[in-house]
């Protein structure tokens, strides 16, 4: 049952892993080609900015992708009883999981309401697109679950050595 709950955290970690592929290889695509040397500049602003665009997505993949590898962690570890630590960075990690994982959650409200009402809200013409749509929410879900149950398992924890520490 636990890899029913991750199914879309490791979906998301192949979409991304996969977009930063090929963002990549569009960046290295788009430096192939040769601006017309009319100024006399070596390198081209897209070039420059292709290049930032890869940083900033490499950026967040990182970022996000921790996160995502420490809510399968928790996915892991909280249904046994267990609450392990959670150091600054695997905080920082779920936060931003849950920072972009809830607007979704938003954003599928307003469609599921615009839906009711009889609007086109969701296209199914990029499937890729739309299963990570439907992942987001999923995950975010899965995050403040874990997390709810993290903190019941730890403040438990807290209590028996409290217990125990007067008993001595």
């Amino acid at each position: 049952m636990r890899f029913i709950f991750a199914l879309p955290v490791w979906l998301m970690l192949a979409d991304m892993a996969c977009t930063f592929v090929l963002n990549v290889m569009q960046s290295f695509a788009s430096g192939r080609k040769t601006a017309p040397r009319s100024d006399g500049l070596p390198v081209s602003p897209e070039t420059a900015f292709d290049g930032l665009q890869v940083l900033a997505n490499g950026g967040m993949v990182l970022v996000i992708g921790y996160g995502l590898f420490v809510l399968l962690r928790l996915n892991r570890t909280v249904p046994r009883g267990e609450a392990v630590p959670l150091g600054v960075a695997a905080t920082l990690g779920l936060l931003a999981v849950l920072s972009f994982s809830l607007v979704s959650v938003w954003e599928w409200g307003w469609a599921l309401a615009r839906l009711a009402g009889g609007e086109p809200a969701v296209s199914a013409a990029n499937p890729r697109y739309l299963a990570a749509a439907v992942c987001q929410p999923l995950i975010a879900f899965l995050c403040l679950w874990r997390l709810a149950g993290w903190y019941r398992i730890a403040k438990r924890q807290e209590k028996a050595a409290d217990v125990y520490g007067a008993a001595q």
